[in-house]
């Protein structure tokens, strides 16, 4: 029995209970300890988060005021550039207006051969001040997104055939063999944008006839599923590897000796291929195996033409315009605050026997068209007293009260800004011709209108008998 007990002592249970309350307060404590730790170390980083959103906060807050001020800022510039091109324009073309039609005059006048050419060269330089204006111009338009193309049908080879009529001559001067070839898939109507069109075909055969001192330059046009095609090459003196990157980039030329030996800016291929892209299609650049340059430009052709839908064409543009204005004694109002631009205007349209009254103001305008109505009204923008608009705007009010018909006024002005002649469009305006004014474009601009607002007249020949179709 000692024995026994001796080898089983006897178990204080109030000893083990301490014990085991003691490890579990020093396990509670542990655990709350390490609780402490992680929720400082949780509080901790709960704090840092929240210190880096405010400084994300305040870097976002910092670079959304950023790029606001930039967005201001290019705002302002694009504003700034605008309206000084705006002005700019309007500067330039109004002595432009003055210069190329007292020189139309004089060549029309009965010149020696000797004055003919002094007379050839000076509108030459006129027209490629002109044409330096307008390509600064349209690359504005595609800068900011406002360049418009339009989709009507019109006649492809008709088209090909004026420009093929126009550089021609141009080719023959410099004894180069100019070809045509039109496949039988684009003899044809489609439809599109034929005033772009003819922007890029004649931008790319001037550009070949320029570069290219001997040998041959040559035009091809086919229609496929693809859409329509025009290929230009050349045998001119093609482009260097290392210039090609910036061939379409706007004033670049294939190096500063082009530029001095053949003139230009290196705006014509930037904006020939923006008008392609526009049209649906491309313009793109090869280099051809014999030497030269080949460059081809796709355009869409649109749905298929109804046989029975008119079809735009020179004619039914205005190309009878001559006739048009001739077939009545049409009184026609013209307010134009400039000397030289009134002799100019009379100069031009003297020959078709016209009722022409000239006003140097807006509110002359008003009041001689409100005393007694005129059939169309030529109408100067930026005039003292009462500038064009708002004399437009008292017409249409006059036209109103009065219950008469719409007089067609046509805004003559050398302000050509797309959104300038938006809002002549807006205020009364039926159509817009820009100055330096070309007597085609102005003469086709007034036949299209008489024709809308005289139709019982425009049908009969200024001898009273009736007009063929």
């Amino acid at each position: 029995m000692v024995g026994s007990q001796a080898a089983h002592p006897k178990v204080d249970p109030e000893r083990v209970s301490r014990r085991r309350y003691d490890r579990e307060r020093r396990a509670r404590k542990e655990v709350e300890t390490l609780l402490e730790v992680k929720s400082r170390e949780l509080f901790e980083l709960n704090e840092a988060l929240r210190e880096q959103a405010r400084h994300l906060e305040e870097e976002v807050s910092r670079r959304t005021a950023d790029l606001e001020a930039s967005k201001t800022l290019a705002e302002d510039a694009s504003a700034a550039k605008s309206a000084f091109l705006a002005m700019i324009s309007h500067e330039i073309r109004t002595p432009l207006n003055g210069l190329l039609g007292m020189g139309s005059a004089l060549a029309e006048s009965g010149l020696t051969d000797e004055q003919a050419d002094m007379a050839a060269l000076m509108q030459s330089s006129g027209e490629t001040l002109l044409s330096l204006l307008n390509d600064i111009l349209d690359l504005t338009k595609i800068e900011a997104r406002q360049m418009e193309v339009e989709t009507i049908p019109f006649d492809l080879p008709e088209l090909i055939d004026r420009a093929q009529q126009l550089f021609s001559f141009k080719a023959r001067e410099k004894g180069l063999l100019m070809a045509v070839t039109i496949e039988p898939s684009a003899e044809r109507q489609i439809r599109g944008d034929p005033t772009r069109l003819g922007q890029v075909i004649s931008n790319l055969l001037s550009n070949a006839i320029k570069f290219t001192k001997s040998g041959s330059v040559t035009l091809r046009v086919w229609v496929d599923a693809e859409g329509g095609h025009c290929l230009v090459t050349d045998t001119g003196r093609g482009v260097p590897n290392e210039q090609r990157e910036t061939l379409f980039k706007p004033f670049s030329q294939a190096g500063r000796s082009v530029t001095r030996r053949f003139g230009g800016t290196g705006l014509g291929l930037a904006i020939a291929r923006e008008m392609c892209r526009l049209m649906g299609g491309d313009l793109t650049f090869a280099p051809n195996e014999g030497g030269g340059s080949s460059f081809h430009a796709s355009f869409d052709v649109g749905a298929a033409v109804d046989a029975a839908q008119p079809v735009a064409t020179p004619a039914t543009q205005g190309g009878d315009w001559e006739l048009l204005l001739g077939c009545h004694l049409w009184r026609i109002l013209a307010a134009e605050d400039n000397l030289t631009n009134q002799r100019v205007l009379d100069l031009m349209l003297k020959r078709y026997g016209l009722d022409l009254t000239m006003v140097e103001d807006g509110a002359a305008a008003v009041s001689a068209h409100c005393a007694n109505p005129f059939d169309l009204i030529l109408m100067d923008v930026n005039m003292p007293k009462m500038n064009g608009l708002e004399a437009a705007g008292f017409i249409r009010q006059f036209e109103q009260a009065r219950d008469l018909p719409r007089v067609p006024i046509i805004a003559l002005t050398a302000n050509a800004m797309t959104h300038q002649v938006e809002e002549y469009l807006r205020q009364g305006i039926d159509a817009h011709v820009a100055k330096p004014v070309r007597r085609a474009t102005l003469g086709a601009a007034m036949a299209r209108l008489l024709c809308q607002s005289h139709p019982e007249v425009m049908g009969h020949a200024p001898d009273g008998s009736e007009r063929g179709g």
